[in-house]
């Protein structure tokens, strides 16, 4: 049996034009309308993730059971909450759906925009020295150089990447880190959009 392609981007758009919903040609932000329904879409398949974990939501200080995620709400584990294995897989693919679908409202494609914040989620590791293990540095352009100059090992040594962390456990971010640059992506997807070879 030949294995279909995972292309759920794709698949998506077909789902959206199968529900007459729009589809946008070119990257950008969606009516009042449509950014409500998609952030409602997102956060409801959020919560049932959550709860197929055996977790709650809470406020800060209501069960004081870990760190806030954001703006004072918690996610804990919920004493009378059953995590279940297949609603657990439902709710990471359901996720996915209103995601894609929230991309393709307003236009975006995915793969360029991922690409770029995994670009930047690999940078947060330190760039180590394969031989003496120093931490490497940015050179003048975007390549990363040893610290001692003159050809370090005679230049026999190669980048390996660690992950430093806190005693809580908490990643550092090396000094080489490089945020997302989604606006440039969202820039050059417009820009081909709008090209006379795509028009």
């Amino acid at each position: 049996m030949m294995e279909k392609a995972y292309r759920p981007q794709e698949d998506i758009v077909t789902l959206m034009m199968q529900f007459e919903q729009e589809v946008k040609v070119a990257p950008e932000l969606p009516d009042a309308g449509t950014r409500l329904l998609r952030a409602r879409l997102v956060f409801e398949e959020a919560l049932e993730f959550v709860r197929s974990c055996g977790c709650t939501v809470t406020m800060s200080g209501s069960s004081g059971d870990g760190p806030a995620v954001i703006d004072g709400i918690q996610v804990v584990l919920d004493p009378n909450g059953t995590p279940d294995f297949t609603e657990y897989v439902d709710g990471c693919i359901d996720q996915l759906v209103v995601t894609y679908g929230a991309l393709c409202a307003a236009g975006v494609k995915a793969q360029s925009a991922w690409d770029e914040v995994q670009r930047s989620n690999m940078s947060k590791a330190w760039p180590h020295c394969s031989v003496c293990d120093a931490v490497l540095v940015r050179g003048d352009g975007e390549e990363l150089v040893h610290p001692e100059d003159g050809g370090a090992h005679g230049g026999n040594w190669n980048t390996v990447l660690r992950v430093h962390k806190r005693e809580d456990g908490k990643f550092i971010k090396a000094p080489t880190y490089s945020p997302a640059n989604l606006k440039r992506v969202i820039e050059e997807q417009i820009e081909e959009a709008h090209s006379p070879a795509s028009v």
